[in-house]
């Protein structure tokens, strides 16, 4: 006998737009239980994260009706995980505990079921993780077959590695500190088959492992946005029946190829054996994060950005409510604000957007803004501007937090003394939520492929390709555009440039660094003033072989920010002749401002912002020359490869030529509204 055990996962990030889960809803969440419905044989897992339940819930309650009256039938088990979908190892345990709680309470309070099951977002698996899940109740997850490394019948086998995977049956049992927790090996090949080959080749898959096994059990567990919402699907598995003459043919077989669900296959079944799993997650998770998820932290600065300042947040939040010893409805609320800056999505980037796409990342912010702003009137920081000097990214360097009723600002001393982060309060935005232009493995493929003149991976018959398989080009030239950056895509960078650059060197990067000013470390003082905090910076370096001071100061003022920016020549004898310029690059969209524009000669520019709405003006008491462009990033995606826009990059600059000893000053304003 053979047993189908089969779990299909729904999920949609925190922040993606509503017609965007709708269009899910009704190529893929809606058809896919309508099938399910015709065929009572069927029986399977059914996993929706928190957010996706809740849009359920208020879009379309009939749809909540439908799984209550499946679940009460008994033909489909729901399984609980993390509320917000996080990568359940990458947030604080007690954090992971209550995301599980809260799903499993909404579980139970909306179909009257108590899961026993958990789904572990992107299979991303860490070996504290039984801990963390049996900690909150649950007895079992699936993860894919290719996790499984070796086993204790391998052991006694001599065997270095988990033997064949088709030998894999049933569930394993793992432990870590005392709690007990089972895995199912989702069957990798069925991921590929199921729906992109024809039922009747997963049919004969499973008559093939019969012949090795005379009683096996073979699970499944994979997003059901690829039965219908992955490009080209819908066609195949609704319009062409795919997934109605699957569940048929399963039926057609059930004299010896049964389905379970896992809570029934768990209760009444002993585990195959014991098993300790690396740290691994679905193969092409592994590709893109070359081996290890948390690869992604190094690969991308900017998730790495985000991951800290989540972590920060979090502890300010366990702190104030140890503090306080009774129940805080704002520090609830600032904990709920948490959990959803917690949501994986915008912290990785695969064949799916995730990093790459503004608007994800933009959520996450968001709800840490807010979960700051609920901090504030627990701690009444109107009172007084906080500032803090710790190293909250855990990379050996310290930043400068400033905290005001208004603004939240990161200086990072030790590299450039740039503004890394501009949290405006009143619009809960990081307005310097960018992203730097970086090489990607497959921009090589890129260019491969446009020289070679395809825009299409070649697709045989009429079945659709894997979503790991399409290899689309949206956009003509893109393989020009695949330059890269040399720093971060922070604020206030300065740069000593030749006074022969052009526009076109500094967009692409193809300038000469004239100055060790952009990454060097600066010395710092730190003052506060009631409301209002002042930072200086000041370093010796060298431009060209030349020694020079430059210092800037920073004060927030309100919902301002003003300084001043003075370069000092230090050499007795020899003048300094050099562009001088400040960076700023900020998360905002201007449509008058979204194409290249060189500006000359003006005291003040402001960038009306359709993102947030609103307005940001700079001005200076010397009058600047702008060199203005939007960072646009190449990047993968489920349709293809195409170009994204990420940020606004304002480059202010000055020639200056300097006499011996002589020094150059420039006050400055950015003003928010």
């Amino acid at each position: 006998m053979l047993n189908f055990l089969m779990l299909v996962h729904g999920h949609q990030p925190v922040g993606n737009f509503d017609k965007v889960i709708e269009e899910a809803y009704a190529k893929s969440y809606q058809p896919f239980i309508e099938v399910l419905k015709r065929h009572p044989g069927i029986k399977l897992a059914i996993h929706f994260s928190g957010n996706l339940l809740e849009w359920f819930r208020d879009k379309h309650p009939e749809y909540i009706t439908t799984l209550r009256g499946l679940v009460k039938d008994g033909q489909i088990e729901v399984f609980s995980g993390g509320f917000y979908e996080p990568i359940l190892t990458l947030v604080p345990e007690n954090d992971a505990r209550e995301q599980i709680a809260m799903l499993s309470s909404v579980v139970e309070k909306t179909f009257s079921y108590r899961p026993m099951g958990g789904w572990i977002a992107e299979r991303v698996w860490e070996p504290k993780l039984p801990q963390i899940l049996a900690g909150a109740g649950l007895h079992y997850g699936v993860i894919d077959d290719t996790h499984f490394s070796i086993t204790s019948k391998d052991l006694q086998k001599g065997k270095s590695a988990g033997g064949e995977i088709d030998d894999l049956t049933g569930y394993y049992l793992t432990e870590e500190g005392g709690k007990g927790f089972a895995v199912f090996p989702g069957s990798e090949k069925l991921r590929y088959y199921m729906p992109f080959k024809l039922p009747q080749e997963t049919i004969n898959y499973f008559k093939g492992r019969m012949y090795r096994q005379e009683d096996v059990t073979i699970s499944f567990g994979d997003d059901i946005e690829k039965f219908g919402l992955w490009p080209g699907t819908h066609q195949w598995v609704y319009k062409e029946n795919w997934l109605e003459n699957f569940f048929r043919a399963l039926e057609e077989n059930n004299s010896w190829l049964g389905m379970m669900t896992f809570k029934e296959y768990f209760t009444t079944h002993k585990p195959t054996a014991r098993v300790y799993l690396s740290c691994l997650s679905y193969r092409e998770m592994q590709t893109w994060s070359l081996g290890f998820y948390r690869n992604f932290m190094i690969k991308y600065p900017e998730a790495n950005n985000m991951h800290k300042k989540m972590l920060y947040l979090s502890n300010k939040v366990r702190a104030e409510e140890s503090e306080v010893k009774r129940k805080s409805e704002d520090i609830e609320n600032a904990k709920q604000e948490v959990f959803m800056s917690q949501a994986n999505d915008a912290y990785w980037h695969g064949v799916f957007g995730g990093l790459y796409l503004y608007h994800l990342r933009s959520a996450i912010y968001q709800h840490m803004v807010e979960a700051e702003k609920l901090l504030d009137k627990v701690s009444n920081v109107k009172k007084a501007a906080e500032v803090e000097v710790i190293d909250f990214d855990l990379d050996g360097k310290k930043e400068i937090m400033v905290n005001t009723e208004s603004l939240n600002l990161c200086f990072r001393p030790e590299e450039g003394a740039t503004l890394s982060g501009l949290d405006y309060k009143p619009k809960s935005c990081n307005l310097i939520d960018t992203l730097n232009r970086k090489p990607e493995a497959y921009h090589l493929k890129l260019k491969q492929l446009l020289e070679e003149k395809r825009t299409k991976y070649a697709q045989s018959g009429n079945q659709p390709a894997s979503i790991h398989d399409i290899w689309e080009v949206k956009g003509e030239g893109l393989d020009k555009l695949l330059f890269y950056d040399r720093f971060p895509r922070y604020c206030s960078l300065e740069h000593f440039i030749n006074s022969d650059s052009s526009f076109e060197d500094f967009l692409r990067c193809r300038y000469f660094e004239n100055g060790d000013f952009a990454e060097g470390a600066y010395q710092y003082r730190v003052k506060e003033k009631g409301k209002e905090a002042e930072i200086a910076f000041e370093r010796n370096g060298l431009v060209a072989s030349q020694a020079v001071n430059l210092s800037k100061t920073f004060n927030t003022r309100g919902t301002d920010l003003a300084g001043m920016y003075s370069v000092g020549n230090l050499d007795k004898e020899k003048s300094l002749d050099s562009i001088f310029g400040i960076e700023f690059n900020l998360s905002v969209f201007d449509a008058d401002l979204a194409g290249k524009r060189e500006i000359g000669a003006i005291n003040s520019v402001e960038i009306n912002d359709s993102w947030h709405n609103l307005k940001i003006n700079f001005s200076w008491d010397k009058k600047a020359n702008l060199w203005v462009f939007p960072v646009e990033t190449i990047s993968d995606s489920e349709s293809g490869i195409e170009k994204t826009y990420q940020e606004l990059c304002c480059f202010f600059w000055w020639r200056i030529n300097l006499a011996a000893k002589e020094k150059w000053q420039n006050y400055f304003q950015l003003t928010i509204k």
